[in-house]
Order: C-alpha cells, then structure tokens, then sequence
C-alpha cells in the first residue's frame, strides 16, 4: 500500500472487528490490514475519529471493537456509587455508560444518548453515549458547603453517594456559612458554567448533629413533601367527615351485611374490609370492600394532582407520609367501625376448587361491624381467645376459604418466599429493639382475598378491552435463572432450574429447592432471582403471583394506581361510557404516562423506606459495639464480604482487611479465599460488631477466629 486511502482502511477495520468476538489491539489491526509504518499515525488519527463517529470503541488496555448503532432517543439514566451510568433502553435491555461520558449528567437525569451494541465472546452487549442533558431528574438537592482547597471558594458537595460532583453558586452568598449544616439547593440549568453545574441556595435543613437530621436529610433529598400545600388541605377541608343521604344515590345498602377490618395493631387508614359466609351449596360467598377514594377525590383538583405527584403513601419507623390528607386517609376514605362509608365492593362466588364462578362489582354503603387485627384473629385460629359467635362463623368461613383459595395459586405456580421482615420498635423516638415479625395465618388471608379480588376485577377490565393500569411481573430473565442455577451448583442442590417461563415449573423447582435448604438466605437469593414488578397500561400477567391478569385495586387510600382503577371502573363499568378508537388511544397513553409515573414514586417510596430503616438499624446497633453474633454469609464483594444477623435481619460488612494476616480476595460472589481462610455463601460464623455509621446506615464487623 503506497497512499494511505482512509475509507478503505476504515472499511477493513469495521469488517475485521465486526466479525471477531474479541477486541483487537492497534498492533494487531496494522498487520491484519498489512499497513506500513509509516502510516502508523495517519491509521491512530483515523481511529480516533471512528471511535467519536462510535463506529468503534477503545478500551481501557487500548484495544478496539466495533459498535453497531441501535437507536437515539431521550433516556433516563440511572448512576451507580463507582459513576458507572445505566440506560434502560428495552425491557430487558441496559446500555453501560462510562464514567468519562457522564460529565455534568446526575443520577435519574432525562439525557439525549445514543445507544450502540458490540459482541464479547458470543454475547451482545450494549453501550450509551450522553450527548447532552436534556431534563434535570432532580430540582433539588440536599448535601453540605465545602471550601475549595485551591481557590477559597465554597462549593456545594451533595450528600448523595452517587454525586461526587462540587457544584459552584450562582451568585456569591451574602451570609456566613454554616459547614456543620445539611442545607437544600436548586439546580438551575442543564448546563455547565465553568465546568461545573450552578446551583442556588434554598434553606438550611438543620446541623448535622441535630436528633433525627438523617431522616429529614433523607426525606429531602429524595424530594419528598411531608406536609400539603394550603390548597390541598383546603380543598380536603371542603369533603364532608359523615355519610349524608344523597350519598346513598346508586349505591347499594349493605350496612346489615356483617363486615370487619382485618389490619396491623398500628394502622390507622382502613382502607379494605371483608363479608365471607359459607353458602348451603359448598361454595362460599366472597365480599371484598374497598374505601371509594374516587367518589371524593375528582381528577385534577388539588388533592388528586398533589396525590399523583406523591404516587404512595411512604411508611417509616415513626409515621407515615400519607399519599392522602388526614382528613381522607383517616376519616371519610377510612372504614372505621361502627360509622358508615361509602365502598367499590366486589362481591364474589368462590366454589370448592378455588374458581370464581361468578362476580359482581358495585358501589355501596357499608358499616364495618369489628376492628379486628392480626394478632387477634391468629389467636382465634390458634384456640387461645373466643369472640362474638357470629364473627367466629366468619373467621371460620374465611379460613377455609383462604385455604381452598391458596391450594388453587400454589397449583398455578403461586410461590410464598416467607421472608420474615424486621420491624423498628421505638420509644420516645429512640430504637429499643428490632422485632422480626413472621406472618400468621390472618395475614396470608387477607392476602389471599386482596390477590382474588385484583385478580377478578384486572381480568374483567382485560376482557372488556377497556385501558387500564395493570401490576406485571415480567418472567426472571436467563442471566437471572443462570445465576441461580450456578450458585445451587455451587451449594450442591441438585435441582435443575426450569427455563420454559412457566410459573408452576419454577414454583416446583423452588419447592424441591427447600426440599434441600428452607433458611432465609436461600429464600433471599431466589427473591432476587424475580424482576421487578411495576406498573404498566400492558397486561403482561404476574408471573410471582402466577396471574394472568393482576391489578392493583385493593389500597386506593395509600396507591394512586389503585385511585385511577377506580376511575375507570366508575366511568366505563358503572357510567358505561364509550370510547372510540381515538378516545381509547389517548386514555392509553394517559394510563401508560402514570404507569411510568407511579412506578418511579414507588421507587422513591422504597429508597426512603430502606434508607430510614438502615439509618436506624445503625442507630440501634450503636450500643452493641464488640458484642458478638451469629450471622449468615449472603454475598462476596471486591472490597469485603455482606453478613445477615440472624437474630436482627441486619446486614453488616466485613471489609478484607479486618481478616487479618490471610491476604483474602473475592473469587466470586459465592465465596472468598484467603492463604488458611474459606468463606463460603450460606454458612454460619461468629461476628463482632466493630463500628457503625448512623449517616450511611451500615453496620461493619470482624470475623471472630
């Protein structure tokens, strides 16, 4: 080759790196092209500008491989602690984005990439590419005033551990600053100024050793609003607290119907109750009430957009942020006993085999007769107290329904983890204990009852092909089940993991699985094993619960998602209103835009949830420094290796170096392996607590010898 021909050259360099399952190194590109040296720089300067076209990509060692362009749209990216971004770009389908391509882009941002796939050793694999912000997925942020080291100036630096960024102000501020103080900023632009984002100053939150500053940090920083604005409370304020005559209007009179609430010692919002009798005929008569919000809330006046921006209600150690003004969430909306309320029932017949022969659905009036909770009814069910004789007909009734009900879903593939969950108990705001609370037999009940009743009313929207918002969980994806089916090799349970997306293969596996080990770290590891459910506007089913139909219709005062059901139960069921194919197609897309919308709320929900329950566990844990425990080994890390407390459901840290004198590194996330020590997921050891961290919630340990 006598003159360097840049797209020639730039066509060989796709062709051999298009076929090859490996990167190629520069050295290796000349001689497969047969280039002369003396073209070397011309051949570096062309790659340079293949891999900014992302015809190619080179990697940290210096080699190359091809990329194939799949699309560019907007996104939102999700970021990782290590400032490794994340783009969800199909269902099932993620795009890495590298540090390097992440500058002036925040966790949850709406960004502008385009999204490239290559192949590595037979697999596709998928890459993004930030081409600017386009929306901001935070208006706020909450963090602390750092001075800069070089230049004096004070930086804002956000608490979040995935934002490492400084961020400068916009104008200089005129008060002294207080660098002991959590305080909230805006984000003012997409854009860099001097390379940096520019915020401005909001409020202090509070001094970093303030009693309960963690929580409120927490709360905050994930934007979340404790209190109404002055609108939503007034337009509450308008709703009257008492059922008034025009309310029986269409409604069906069922206030002699004997009915209960079935709930938490500490729940204050009632928002299902249940009528069960045993028919002449085996089959059993069903009714699930359900508080009709949506007879009070009217779309889009103040309380249902204030209700749609929060999406849930969030539910921490000592309160809850309400999805809903008190006034709702516990007067009117709430099915208190001995008051009358207004209710969606769904009044179902239920025969011997767990089929639902027939159903009805209506508004009516009810009158809760008993406020029972759970701890009651398992007392009955165990023999140890006696009630009204009439409502032990009903428990009796709703027991052996419950059991002919979860027989019919554990045949269709229904899988019960039984997980136990650790519960915050605090006094005068302080954590005395953590309790772990095991579900009884009322609690799997009145689940059975919720499940049946979204079951029905989800398959009746799906049937009359009416839009609707449906709770899908899609099936666990092959690199799910391929680390299940590795780490039960790994563990020598001889169980083959199924791969036909068949809910009842999987729930045999799962059973044979106990057969071989039932503890909380193997039901742990096969949680983890299931995607995700959210909330979507198409019925895919929900493959945990084994239904191929699900919705959720039963939590409205606590769910905005089980609100617009409502909705569209009243206008298209009970109204019978029409649509044509326009009306339908713009009713989907409003459907699905909440679906979006209140999957992420959930999220955040979630994410303060843990992050409050972490912060507390740390808090708790603080008075049991050098005290030893027994603990379960759940997973292998780079920098150290995760332990559960048995007796606590907590999780602490053992960082490698705590192990002394035995140089232990991850193998995998199965096991460690040091020069005499072997640790292994699932088995036992002694831990001594070492140190906690109340700001991050983590508790970190030692292993005792």
């Amino acid at each position: 080759m006598n003159a360097f021909d840049p797209k020639n050259i730039e066509k060989q360099t796709l062709e051999i790196l298009s076929k090859s399952q490996k990167p190629y190194s520069f050295i290796e590109l000349v001689k497969k092209i047969n280039l002369k040296p003396k073209f070397n720089s011309d051949y570096s300067t062309l790659l340079w500008k293949m891999a900014d076209e992302r015809k190619i990509e080179k990697t940290r060692e210096g080699n190359y491989f091809a990329l194939k362009k799949l699309t560019n749209d907007n996104f939102k990216i999700s970021l990782t602690a290590k400032r490794l971004g994340f783009i969800d770009f199909e269902e099932n389908k993620s795009a890495l984005v590298l540090p390097f391509e992440l500058k002036g882009v925040l966790d949850g941002d709406i960004v502008n990439a385009d999204i490239c796939s290559y192949m590595q050793n037979g697999v596709e694999l998928y890459r993004g590419y930030v081409n600017f912000v386009k929306q901001r997925g935070k208006t706020t942020l909450i963090g602390q005033f750092v001075k800069g080291f070089k230049n004096n100036l004070m930086y804002f630096e956000a608490s979040d551990e995935k934002d490492n960024t400084k961020y400068t102000f916009n104008e200089p501020l005129k008060f002294e600053y207080k660098t002991d103080h959590f305080v909230k900023v805006s984000i003012d632009s997409v854009d860099l100024v001097k390379g940096r984002i520019p915020v401005s100053f909001i409020e202090y939150i509070g001094s970093v050793e303030a009693k309960g500053i963690i929580q409120k940090k927490i709360i905050a920083q994930n934007n979340v609003n404790e209190d109404f604005e002055p609108n939503v409370l007034e337009t509450a304020d308008l709703i009257p607290q008492e059922i008034r005559k025009e309310d029986y209007r269409d409604r069906k009179d069922i206030t002699e119907l004997l009915t209960v609430t079935i709930d938490g010692e500490d729940t204050k919002d009632f928002d299902d109750a249940i009528s069960c009798e045993k028919l002449d005929n085996g089959t059993y008569k069903l009714w699930v009430h359900i508080a009709d919000v949506s007879y009070y809330v009217k779309e889009n006046d103040p309380i249902d957009s204030e209700a749609l921006r929060r999406g849930t209600s969030i539910y921490l150690p000592d309160k809850v942020i309400p999805m809903l003004p008190f006034a709702l969430s516990n007067g009117i909306c709430s099915l208190n006993p001995g008051v009358e309320r207004a209710t969606l029932t769904l009044e179902m017949i239920i025969d011997q085999n767990g089929h639902t022969t027939h159903f009805d659905i209506y508004p009516a009036i009810i009158k809760s007769d008993y406020r029972l909770t759970y701890k009651q009814v398992n007392n009955y069910y165990d023999g140890n107290t006696e009630l009204q004789e009439t409502v032990n007909k009903l428990l009796n009734d709703a027991k052996e329904l419950s059991e002919i009900i979860r027989k019919y879903k554990n045949e269709q593939g229904y899988v019960d983890f039984e997980i136990s969950e650790p519960k915050i108990i605090l006094k005068d705001d302080e954590v005395i204990d953590i309790e772990i609370k095991t579900p009884g037999f009322s609690e799997s009940m009145i689940e059975d009852f919720m499940v049946r009743a979204n079951e029905t009313v989800a398959t009746m929207m799906y049937k009359r092909k009416i839009p609707s918002i449906y709770r899908i969980h899609d099936i666990p994806s092959d690199e799910k089940l391929l680390n299940l089916q590795t780490l039960l090799n790994f563990l020598k349970i001889n169980v083959k993991v199924p791969t036909s997306g068949k809910p009842a293969d999987f729930a045999k596996a799962i059973q044979k699985i106990k057969e071989f080990q039932n503890d909380d770290f193997i039901k742990i590891f096969l949680l983890r094993t299931m995607q995700k459910a959210k909330y979507s506007e198409a019925n895919i089913g929900h493959f945990g619960l084994a239904s191929e139909c699900y919705s959720h219709f039963t939590s409205p005062i606590r769910r905005y998602p089980d609100l617009l059901l409502h909705r569209l139960i009243r206008d298209y069921i009970f109204n019978n209103q029409s649509l044509n194919d326009e009306q339908k197609d713009e009713l989907n897309e409003k459907v699905k835009q909440i679906s979006i919308s209140t999957s992420d709320t959930e999220n955040v929900a979630l994410v303060v949830e843990r992050g409050v329950t972490d912060v507390r566990k740390a808090e708790f844990f603080q008075s049991f420094i050098n005290k030893e425990f027994k603990a379960t080994l759940i997973t292998c890390e780079k920098f150290g290796i995760f332990f559960e407390l048995d007796e606590y459901k907590t999780s602490v840290l053992v960082r490698y170096e705590e192990i002394e004198n035995d140089n232990v590194i991850q193998l995998s996330t199965y096991e460690a392996k040091g020069k005499t020590k072997h640790f292994k997921v699932g088995e036992t050891y002694r831990i001594l607590i070492t140190e906690t961290d109340a700001i991050k919630g983590t508790v970190s340990a030692k292993i005792l010898e």
